[in-house]
């Protein structure tokens, strides 16, 4: 038989995985810390220092150049420098040219001509409201970004759904994708990306925790909104970017155990997602030039904490990105198609099967069209993410809504038209080596974990 999947090296075989709030630290060994924990861009946000956008451009003041990313601060061309000594790649941070009133807000700028092969995008609005999306898309400034940098992709995240109806400008958030769409992505259709930040731990969901072992009840819509920007992503053939909480306290639970982390991943792979950032890498707070630690810090630990060190969370995640980084290109092999739910109603998962039950596609599982399985039956609760590519199919199995971290359970995967083998990437300490598992009478099972994913390629004999 032989293993249906790819295999590559470079960069554009791997995920993007990167970590808001970058590094305070702009030195080699602050960036190598930022690199240890599998992280390969460097995404230039970092508000250290309050300023609104008018202040940006008007400012004369050196010290807001040094602690600032926009076009043309010094901190930008710092970091440019340290992430090509480091071997990182880079998203800028435009900070506000979308507000300049003229109509080159791009190539009136500093454009890093010369740090071009390591930048990877160019963040431009984080959550903007529908009424906001017109303006970084007029005719002369998006002439403008492209004259300038080509086929970068530009970057705007969208807020999550459910928010306040104001968030969105008084729209539904159907109406508020449709925005996002007919106006960024019809603007950049060369490379467009779709980006939502839903976090899934909030303060509320510590109730549900006193049953559970290591592990925490994730927010009920979640999936939902997952399946409205994957569908938009699908529609307009764009990548799909997705925020990933790693930020304890504050409106956040106190805890992150390391299966939550792994389950956000795997959650976001099983919907298509290729582009990862972290929320947060570096706590959020007031950090003054030469200081070693965050004044009036944000939350009690990102993946580092106030003193720059690294926290339990850079531990996980460090673990949980080499893990998918050792089947990326394998993954990025295929092209997402739709993503399904196997879950039991006698089981008892109230909050998982409501988060479901609007979703029509959800609701029955069919691999009609499907070429080499006939159906994959789950002991408890599993999404199934679906994949092909030419005349191969591909799937993303992940345990869902357990009860405890060292809940696993058994997934059955029905073959059929002569595939007799499952090459199995990911799961829990992968190092890249897929798993070959024979079919027994036309079934594979596989064994997944709570929170845990298995990215599955049928083979023929």
């Amino acid at each position: 038989f032989f293993l249906s999947f790819a295999h590559a090296s470079c960069t554009e075989d791997e995920f993007i995985l990167a970590g808001f709030w970058s590094p305070y630290e702009i030195t080699e060994e602050g960036f190598e810390k930022y690199k240890n924990c599998g992280l390969n861009t460097v995404q230039f946000t970092n508000h250290s220092r309050d300023a609104s956008a008018a202040e940006v451009w008007a400012a004369s003041d050196p010290v807001l150049s040094k602690t600032r990313y926009y076009l043309g601060s010094e901190l930008t061309k710092q970091s440019l420098e340290m992430c090509r000594k480091t071997g990182l790649k880079a998203i800028l941070d435009d900070n506000g040219a979308h507000f300049d009133t003229g109509d080159t807000p791009y190539s009136t700028r500093e454009s890093y001509e010369e740090y071009r092969d390591i930048i990877v995008g160019m963040h431009v609005a984080d959550e903007p409201s529908a009424i906001k999306m017109p303006e970084y898309c007029t005719p002369s400034r998006v002439a403008d970004f492209k004259q300038t940098y080509g086929d970068l992709p530009f970057l705007i995240n969208l807020l999550p759904n459910p928010a306040p109806i104001e968030s969105y400008g008084n729209v539904s958030y159907a109406e508020y994708l449709q925005t996002y769409a007919d106006t960024v992505l019809k603007s950049f259709p060369e490379n467009p990306v779709v980006s939502v930040d839903y976090y899934p731990y909030h303060k509320a969901q510590e109730k549900y925790n006193k049953d559970r072992v290591n592990c925490t009840q994730a927010e009920t819509s979640w999936l939902e909104c997952y399946y409205e920007v994957s569908s938009l992503a699908l529609e307009y053939d764009a990548t799909l970017h997705f925020y990933i909480q790693s930020a304890e306290s504050n409106e956040f639970v106190k805890t992150l155990y390391e299966e939550d982390m792994r389950h956000q991943l795997y959650v976001g792979l099983c919907f298509g997602g290729t582009r990862f950032t972290y929320y947060c890498y570096s706590v959020p707070g007031f950090y003054r030039e030469n200081a070693t630690s965050v004044e009036n810090p944000m939350y009690t630990a990102c993946l580092v904490d106030a003193n720059n060190q690294p926290t339990h969370l850079y531990d996980y995640v460090k673990e949980i990105n080499a893990e998918i980084q050792a089947f990326a290109s394998a993954f990025k092999a295929y092209k997402f198609v739709r993503c399904m739910a196997s879950y039991l109603e006698d089981y008892y998962s109230e909050r998982f099967s409501s988060s479901l039950y609007t979703l029509s596609t959800y609701n029955e599982l069919d691999f009609s069209d499907r070429r080499f399985v006939k159906n994959i039956d789950a002991e408890y609760n599993c999404l199934i993410g679906c994949f092909e590519r030419e005349e191969d199919e591909a799937y993303m199995l992940v345990g869902y809504d357990y009860w405890s971290a060292d809940e696993t359970q058994t997934v059955t995967v029905t073959l059929k038209n002569d595939a007799t083998h499952l090459a199995v990437y990911g799961g829990e300490g992968f190092t890249g080596e897929p798993t070959v598992v024979e079919a027994k009478d036309g079934k594979c099972t596989l064994r997944i974990k709570g929170g845990e994913g298995k990215f599955i390629v049928p083979l023929k004999a």
